[in-house]
């Protein structure tokens, strides 16, 4: 014997609220891992802070003129150590935006970690001109001297780089590595 329409209508109604109350729940806790992993960035970014450059200087009138920016490779070697297992910073993009992803589990493969700290480095290395046209890229070795001083070591960081290369996120050309059609992906 079937539902009849009315009951069906009281069956779909309380669905319907377990469904609303699911979502909120859902979100709730997206939102308080959001902060949890912000807080991360954040530590990370404490850590490492910024790396201040001469940008100018006028001995005639005594000023300088100084550059802070933050060292993304850097903060994202610190990253990988203070994420909560399981979690990864699987992409560096080339707008400055780093996405974090849960693996599943409760351990990252600290592959994932060299390749986000590698395409850290060519995005800090790489300049653009306007209307993105590329004006220079890092050297191989730049790259590989840059993870080791972060703590890949260069073996590692050579087999993660040829690894991208497979992926097409960079392209290794004549000792220079740029980025690719998948480097930044979001």
């Amino acid at each position: 014997m079937s539902d009849s329409v009315p009951e069906r209508m009281e069956r779909l109604e309380a669905v319907t609220d377990d469904a609303a109350k699911a979502a909120r729940e859902r979100d709730e806790l997206a939102d308080e891992i959001g902060t949890k992993l912000a807080e991360c960035v954040e530590q990370a970014v404490t850590e490492q802070g910024t790396n201040v450059e001469t940008a100018g200087e006028s001995p005639s009138d005594g000023t300088f003129r100084f550059a802070a920016r933050l060292d993304r490779a850097a903060m994202v070697a610190a990253l990988t150590s203070t994420l909560p297992h399981g979690f990864a910073v699987s992409h560096v993009n080339t707008d400055g935006t780093l996405t974090v992803e849960w693996t599943g589990s409760g351990r990252t493969p600290s592959k994932r970690d060299h390749d986000a700290i590698l395409k850290a480095i060519i995005n800090e290395e790489t300049v653009t001109k306007e209307y993105g046209l590329i004006e220079s890229v890092p050297t191989r070795e730049q790259v590989l001297a840059r993870a080791a001083e972060l703590g890949v070591s260069r073996d590692t960081a050579a087999d993660r780089l040829d690894r991208l290369a497979t992926l097409d996120m960079v392209d290794i050309d004549d000792g220079y590595v740029y980025p690719d059609k998948n480097f930044s992906r979001i």
